[in-house]
């Protein structure tokens, strides 16, 4: 038993080691690919306006791509989405593709999802930073929303429903359902027993913790995965092997002890024989 927790515990290790560096080359190669494709996209020395302008261009003229890559692609893949003029035009994935290009572009953003009156996700746009503002911009109708004046709009903005109106008037075939009454950066509800109660804890202690960094990162970004799960793995292992070093000397302990006390009674016994 001892044996194969042993081996268990040295199996998990090499496993969380393989993981990080499959996912840190799977990360890296990604990351190179994605720069290397916004480069022909975005202007290099632009602001993040005009490269997310020059974004939104590029999902309006995406090319047709091979059948065969339709239906390979997954829609959390940052590589198989870029390649896949299928998934561009579903709501979910075309975000995905605005916010890896835009950070492979050096451009700010972060995922937005707009909720109906039941929680459920209704939509997907994306957040993008322009200076001091989070602006919207939603990729799958390759729109920025803006005032009249051409002022580009804010969550909290289009959450008032007249100005919303008036920023979708402007957007030819936008969903009015697609409102902006609830919104969320990541879904906590989906996580099984504990979602609505970390969420509430979470709104209690930190009133704006969804502002504190991007949360849908990760689970968007599926290449660092292995390098997560390499985490609770090794640390895993390296427990097993603690607890297997902690059992063993205890063992040797007690056998050490054994082994002293029968040296007393011999001599003990040799003492009074002698005598």
């Amino acid at each position: 038993m001892l044996v194969c927790a042993r081996y268990l515990s040295k199996a998990l290790i090499l496993a969380a080691v393989a993981l990080f560096f499959y996912g840190a080359a799977w990360n890296y190669a990604t990351r190179r690919y994605l720069e290397g494709f916004v480069d022909a996209i975005v202007p290099l020395n632009g602001t993040p306006e005009q490269k997310s302008e020059a974004l939104l261009d590029w999902l309006r003229h995406a090319p047709e791509r091979r059948r065969g890559l339709a239906d390979q692609a997954s829609p959390r893949d940052p590589v198989g989405v870029v390649q896949d003029a299928r998934l561009l035009k579903v709501c979910g994935s075309a975000s995905n593709a605005f916010i890896n290009l835009a950070e492979a572009a050096g451009v700010k953003t972060r995922r937005l999802l707009l909720l109906n009156a039941s929680g459920g996700s209704k939509h997907v746009v994306v957040e993008v930073e322009w200076g001091d503002r989070w602006v919207v911009v939603d990729p799958s109708f390759r729109a920025v929303f803006r005032a009249g004046s051409g002022r580009p709009l804010t969550k909290e903005e289009l959450h008032n429903p007249e100005t919303f109106q008036d920023a979708i008037s402007r957007i030819p075939d936008y969903n009015p359902d697609y409102t902006f009454e609830r919104t969320v950066h990541l879904r906590l509800t989906r996580i099984p027993l504990i979602g609505t109660f970390l969420g509430r804890a979470l709104e209690f202690l930190f009133p704006r913790w969804e502002e504190m960094a991007n949360w849908g990162y990760l689970p968007e970004h599926p290449s660092l995965w292995p390098v997560v799960l390499s985490v609770p793995l090794v640390l895993f292992g390296i427990a097993i092997g603690v607890l297997v070093g902690r059992y063993n000397c205890s063992r040797l302990g007690a056998k050490t002890f054994r082994f002293c006390k029968l040296l007393v009674e011999t001599r003990r016994v040799l003492l009074q024989k002698s005598v």
